[in-house]
């Protein structure tokens, strides 16, 4: 008896746990989720995502494996999201396509958030002040190229 009183416990605590996830997920305002794990079976996923866009927007969450990824996907979010909304992008986990966009080397838009990452974040922003920009676009722009493919 005293076992079917735990068990019964258990699973009440179990779906309480589960409901209040749901809860905090619902108050967050995140961007629309793809739903189900097919994407992964695309057989040119880039542009598969890029379908996506044209469905959801150029910014949406997608589910890797037991990971939620937030995808954007047009120049215009990915500035904001790296010059206006960087602390939001920062820390985020160490995935494998991260590891393999910065060849293992700490760089700003996919680094940990720590002292040595807002220093690294200070003298880039400082050398785009002084006029660098025009000169490092065309860089930026093959990296970003790079990444993409």
């Amino acid at each position: 008896m005293v076992l079917v009183w735990l068990l019964l416990l258990l699973t009440l605590l179990a779906g309480a746990r589960l409901l209040w996830g749901q809860w905090k997920l619902r108050n967050l305002h995140l961007p629309p989720l793809v739903p189900g794990f097919l994407h992964l079976l695309q057989p040119n996923l880039p542009i598969y995502l890029l379908g996506l866009t044209q469905r959801l927007g150029p910014i949406y969450r997608l589910r890797l494996g037991l990971q939620d990824v937030v995808v954007l996907n047009s120049k215009r979010t990915i500035e904001e999201a790296l010059v206006r909304k960087w602390v939001d992008f920062a820390g985020r986990p160490q995935i494998p396509s991260y590891k393999l966009a910065s060849q293992h080397c700490p760089d700003i838009s996919l680094g940990d958030y720590s002292l040595f990452w807002k220093a690294h974040k200070k003298l880039t922003r400082s050398a785009l002040l002084l006029g660098v920009r025009s000169s490092m676009e065309p860089r930026v722009e093959q990296l970003t190229q790079e990444f993409c493919e």
